[in-house]
């Protein structure tokens, strides 16, 4: 099974999305009862963003070692694009009604500090690995 530039891209986008998951979502659900000190919120920023930058850097550095070829953009890719983006459209719809309900509830105390935040990161990871997984599905079947 060969995957074309296009389809490295968005596995390149998918892996990320797992990555920050998995790495730094952590710092975040661990601190979502108490409230952020600002040191520790803008070193965690900080680290994601030195993190981004390298892993997209090297990422998409070896892509293009790898594969000399340019990726060409037709009316399938167009489809595919809208296609993928009207979900990730419908799920941010849905992902903030998630968050103004979880906001409204009284019962769930732990959103007043560091919660929020844990839900809105969860939620936006969510919403991209899943549209990023269904853009490969639609470049693979279609």
């Amino acid at each position: 099974m060969s995957l074309s530039k296009k389809e490295w891209s968005i596995a390149i986008e998918i892996v990320y999305s797992i990555a920050i998951a998995l790495v730094f979502l952590p710092f975040f659900v661990h601190n979502q009862a108490t409230s952020f000190e600002r040191a520790d919120l803008i070193g965690t920023l900080t680290e994601i963003t030195v993190f981004s930058v390298l892993y997209f850097s090297i990422a998409y550095a070896v892509l293009e070692l790898s594969h000399r070829s340019k990726i060409t953009d037709d009316e399938r890719c167009d489809m595919i694009h809208s296609k993928a983006y009207k979900l990730g459209y419908i799920l941010y719809e849905i992902a903030l009604l998630v968050f103004i309900g979880s906001l409204i509830r009284p019962a769930q105390a732990a959103l007043q500090n560091g919660g929020v935040i844990c839900v809105v990161l969860s939620l936006l990871i969510a919403i991209s690995t899943i549209k990023s997984v269904y853009q490969l599905y639609l470049h693979r079947t279609l």
